[in-house]
């Protein structure tokens, strides 16, 4: 159950005898005990579900995906460089077939250029493939970090 929270649903429709609900409720049980994360479970239902809440440990998606605002100083949240480049691929793939020069201008933000860059230029290698264009990349500090430009 790593990284689940919420309301949790377990199937055990088949499971007819009584006797194996009540192992398996206790089993449960012993084994969330030992469990770091919060939770409630409540009995079978008349359908052989079970359903539990489980509080949540780790990091929400926005804390997964985006990272502290620099200019606010850790009070607001942007995008990760990693999602920034995820997005450039994503414009990529929708414009790259109406652009005729050979090559196209991608203007980043200097932390969006390590991204790209990263593991042996990978992702950029990957933009290139899909558009068969060479992308030339300008690192731009004066951009927001969400910011990109492709030309």
């Amino acid at each position: 159950m790593r990284d689940l929270g919420g309301i949790i649903v377990i199937d055990f429709i088949d499971m007819d005898e009584r006797k194996n609900r009540a192992k398996v409720m206790q089993v449960l049980e012993d084994e969330l005990k030992s469990d770091r994360a919060p939770s409630k479970v409540l009995p079978f239902n008349d359908f052989g579900l079970v359903i539990m809440t489980r509080k949540r440990v780790k990091q929400s998606l926005e804390r997964t995906l985006c990272i502290p605002d620099p200019v606010t100083e850790g009070t607001g949240m942007i995008k990760s460089p990693v999602t920034v480049s995820n997005e450039i691929y994503i414009e990529m793939r929708k414009m790259y077939r109406h652009m005729e020069k050979s090559d196209l201008m991608l203007r980043v933000h200097p932390e969006v250029v390590k991204q790209l860059k990263a593991s042996g230029g990978k992702r950029l290698q990957e933009l290139e493939d899909m558009t068969h264009k060479t992308i030339l990349v300008k690192s731009d500090p004066s951009l927001n970090p969400e910011q990109f430009d492709i030309h």
